[in-house]
């Protein structure tokens, strides 16, 4: 089951960065933060396969069968993003989990995280999976902290080297 730590930290960063789901009127800063992430891992935009779901977020993320969150600076300027989608009903998967490097270190990580745990029950997971780099160290011990386990190579992501799936 995922725990929920350090709340008295996590409120007071709400009022600075709030977090909510991505409207139609982002499309500019949502495609500008996925981009950022893709730079960070390492990776070229794959529009027809490993990046469709960024090519198309707002029909991936429709509210129904996914949602996209976006983390917001005390500016209101967009400064990260996770997605949540259905892989199979009661099943759902983290997506493009990302706040930018100099807005790390707040507790903005488990925030989103906890948030992406509310999406996918309100979209009816129990479970729910993620897919990571290995030298993604701090937020492998995010995921491990709230109830992530290693499983096994569940979307051939070639990506990744670490797939999680925990109880929410």
């Amino acid at each position: 089951m995922v725990e929920r730590h350090g709340l008295e930290e996590a409120a007071s960063a709400a009022a600075d960065h709030p977090i909510r789901v991505a409207r139609a009127a982002d499309d500019d800063a949502v495609r500008r933060e996925l981009g950022a992430y893709l730079v960070h891992i390492g990776a070229a935009f794959d529009a027809g396969d490993l990046d469709h779901d960024i090519a198309e977020w707002q029909q991936e993320y429709d509210g129904v069968s996914g949602v996209l969150l976006v983390v917001e600076d005390a500016a209101g300027r967009v400064v990260g993003t996770a997605g949540v989608r259905l892989l199979e009903p009661g099943l759902g998967e983290v997506k493009r989990m990302w706040v930018r490097p100099e807005q790390q270190g707040h507790g903005l990580g488990r925030r989103l995280l906890l948030r992406c745990v509310d999406e996918a029950r309100r979209l009816g997971a129990r479970r729910l999976r993620l897919d990571t780099q290995r030298r993604m160290e701090a937020a492998l011990g995010l995921y491990r902290r709230h109830g992530f386990r290693e499983i096994a190579d569940y979307n051939g992501n070639p990506r990744a080297q670490v797939w999680m799936e925990a109880s929410i």
